[in-house]
């Protein structure tokens, strides 16, 4: 078997140029579909790390069908419900910045609440805010997307004509780089202020609980005090963000056809026939002793070299794609945002699962029209064969 081995190295090394290009092939085939799955797989996981500082219940009041403000007796309708330890209105909105041609994300901190607390981050440079003051905090992508530094002052793009110009006294950074993004953090009368709202009016309300597992429950007795609301549960948050991830993966997916179809094109020339050169080697092999299925197993062994190598390149090329090289072209895809978009450096997250169908789905069709063709060369009279 050793030596079978041997001499389909050897018949690849004398093919290499027909070699190299069906392995290119494969090889970019592989990393487009393995890059595009590390990628949604890493996305989920940093998702589900989010969960944990979304609230158990998020509510939220409709109005024609769309979000609307919630008023301070909207909160209050929440209170005495059992299993609910904390309910809190929150403020926060988007603001398009010119400058950045994006939007960015404010969060009003309530003055009874550590502001990082309310980012999901910890400080990175400067302080934390202070009460009444106009300051704001940043996320560090964000304050190096607008060239800020601490100390500097600026005035958000408000509709409201009394919102103050805010002094950027502080940056942070999370582990889960969905938070520091597009985040400035400020109180929430300097938020209400940049987004125009009035002083006793909410974005939504984050309810925490007892015992998270009663979360449907206390979800069904704040819909029969808030009839219309719209009640969001946190489990129900972690299967949107994972259906989401998978939908642009699915997106993408679909523009990357035409690679797809370029290893479709490469298979059906491979499908088409052998050669003359390859159906008179396989003659020589006949004539000088070869059985058919010694001949098979040398086609095997050469389809086996050239479709693993092409493999494992494009699998090692997908993961430095991702996790080394933070998949540029391909990450603002799938993230989602339009301008600013999480920069650090993604956790592997690889499905074994996937890998293995990924290396199924380009080995087995690979090997297999190699294969068939050298099975019916191989079974013709080798004179036959030297003559055609």
């Amino acid at each position: 078997m050793s030596a079978l081995l041997a001499h389909a190295a050897g018949a690849v090394w004398r093919r290499r140029g027909k070699a190299g290009a069906l392995g290119c092939g494969l090889a970019l085939t592989v990393a487009l579909m393995a890059a595009i799955l590390f990628l949604t797989d890493a996305l989920r996981a940093e998702a589900s790390r989010a969960r944990a500082a979304l609230p158990d219940v998020l509510v939220q009041r409709l109005l024609g069908g769309r979000p609307a403000l919630l008023r301070p007796e909207d909160v209050k309708k929440l209170d005495g419900i059992d299993a609910v330890r904390e309910v809190r209105a929150r403020v926060w909105g988007y603001l398009f910045v010119p400058a950045l041609q994006g939007n960015v994300t404010v969060i009003g901190a309530p003055s009874d609440l550590v502001p990082l607390t309310v980012a999901g981050g910890a400080l990175d440079s400067g302080r934390d805010l202070a009460p009444a003051a106009h300051e704001m905090i940043a996320g560090t992508t964000l304050v190096k997307a607008m060239g800020l530094v601490v100390g500097d002052e600026m005035q958000l793009p408000s509709a409201a004509t009394d919102a103050p110009s805010l002094r950027l006294v502080g940056t942070f950074s999370s582990v889960v780089d969905l938070y520091t993004a597009d985040v400035i953090v400020m109180s929430d009368e300097d938020a209400r202020a940049a987004l125009g709202l009035g002083p006793d009016d909410a974005t939504d309300v984050a309810v925490t609980l007892t015992n998270p597992a009663e979360a449907r429950i206390v979800a069904r007795t704040i819909l029969e005090r808030l009839p219309g609301a719209r009640v969001i549960e946190r489990d129900l948050l972690d299967r949107v963000y994972a259906l989401a991830y998978g939908r642009r993966a699915g997106i993408v997916l679909a523009a990357s056809i035409p690679a797809l179809l370029a290893l479709l094109i490469l298979a059906w020339d491979r499908a088409t026939g052998l050669g003359p050169e390859e159906r008179r080697e396989i003659a020589v092999l006949k004539a000088v002793g070869f059985a058919t299925s010694d001949v098979l197993w040398v086609k095997l062994f050469e389809a086996l070299l050239v479709g693993t190598t092409a493999t494992v390149v494009g699998l090692l090329g997908a993961y430095l794609w991702v996790f080394v090289l933070g998949a540029p072209g391909l990450r603002p895809a799938l993230v989602g945002f339009g301008v600013l978009y999480p920069e650090a450096p993604l956790t592997p997250e690889v499905d074994l699962t996937q890998l293995v169908a990924i290396v199924l789905g380009v080995l087995a069709p690979f090997i297999g029209l190699n294969i068939v063709p050298a099975w019916r060369a191989a079974s013709m009279d080798p004179m036959d064969a030297m003559r055609s």
